[in-house]
């Protein structure tokens, strides 16, 4: 079973459709699929080409663009907005399209269909055809895209200005490292998808009228997008350089306050060993200043060692 079937007329008005029904006479058609329900992979060999269903049902996607003479495969990345998920987990929108029939398949929910599914029903039109539905789901896509480029671009802002404030607690970068996976996972697929836009935008393919000017918009959107996130990734970058700096600054401080406190009781440690020694001829273990002399020579030494430093410039 299809999600849902719209039969879209020349002026592009949409009505549901049944899927084991021919459109109607002067429509074009709308099914989409969900990829997990049992049946769809059938259904769509029925509808396309053996070589364009093959393509479709693969398991694992990238974003990709195949012109196949009058028809097209559009393999899309969109944000998950899903409850529950993140939305770097980007969906995956798998599109046929020729002269009057567009099929297009899911595995999890796609708001941008959702969106576009609501507004048809509500009387919005696609008077374009086929070619205007592909630039309508691609122009939705890219919209979210942006939304999730520009939180993140917001929240590496707050972190840059949170560490600049002296103020600032110490766990101020824990976001760090989920942003930087957010950044990668995101970049891994909307590289390639600019590039497919750019393709789609150059090579449309014959017989299949797409909205050029809309087509070179989304694809110019979606190289902005890419560009502010490679922008957001190097930032992200010199924060953590910056973290890792602080962090080896904050272990160089101690481990030098460390080494002085060392030498400072080194020879007091020496004493205290030497006197410690259960031999004979200790000296002052006969006279009742013996301990006294010990403890001013202790901290005879503790002073030397510290002008000495002192000179060295080591304190």
């Amino acid at each position: 079973m299809a999600l849902f079937v719209f039969d879209i007329d020349a002026e592009g008005r949409a009505q549901a459709g049944a899927l084991d029904q021919e459109a109607a006479r002067g429509h074009w058609r709308w099914v989409h699929f969900d990829l997990a329900a049992p049946g769809t992979v059938a259904r769509v060999g029925q509808l396309v080409s053996e070589e364009a269903a093959e393509v479709l049902v693969q398991p694992e996607t990238r974003p990709r663009y195949l012109g196949l003479g009058e028809s097209l495969i559009l393999i899309l990345r969109g944000a998950n907005f899903n409850p529950g998920q993140q939305a770097d987990d980007m969906v995956s929108l798998r599109l046929w399209a020729g002269r009057d029939l567009v099929v297009t398949l899911r595995h999890r929910p796609i708001f941008a269909v959702r969106e576009l599914q609501a507004d048809l029903e509500a009387g919005h039109c696609l008077p374009g055809g086929p070619g205007e539905l592909v630039a309508e789901l691609t122009e939705r896509l890219v919209d979210r895209i942006e939304q999730v480029s520009l939180k993140l671009d917001d929240q590496v802002d707050a972190l840059e200005e949170a560490i600049l404030d002296p103020d600032c607690p110490p766990d101020v970068l824990a976001p760090l490292p989920e942003l930087r996976r957010a950044s990668i996972r995101l970049l891994r697929y909307l590289r390639p998808q600019s590039e497919t836009l750019r393709r789609l935008e150059a090579r449309p393919p014959d017989g299949l009228a797409l909205p050029h000017d809309e087509i070179r918009e989304s694809a110019n959107r979606a190289q902005r997008a890419l560009e502010e996130l490679d922008a957001v990734h190097q930032r992200l970058g010199a924060l953590a350089d910056h973290q890792y700096a602080q962090k080896a600054d904050q272990l160089s401080r101690n481990g030098y306050g460390l080494s002085v406190v060392a030498a400072i009781f080194l020879p007091l440690g020496f004493v205290t060993g030497l006197f410690g020694m259960n031999v004979g001829g200790l000296p002052f273990t006969d006279t009742a200043w013996g301990f006294a002399i010990v403890c001013f020579g202790m901290a005879g030494s503790v002073i030397l060692v510290l002008l000495a430093l002192r000179l060295l410039r080591l304190i």
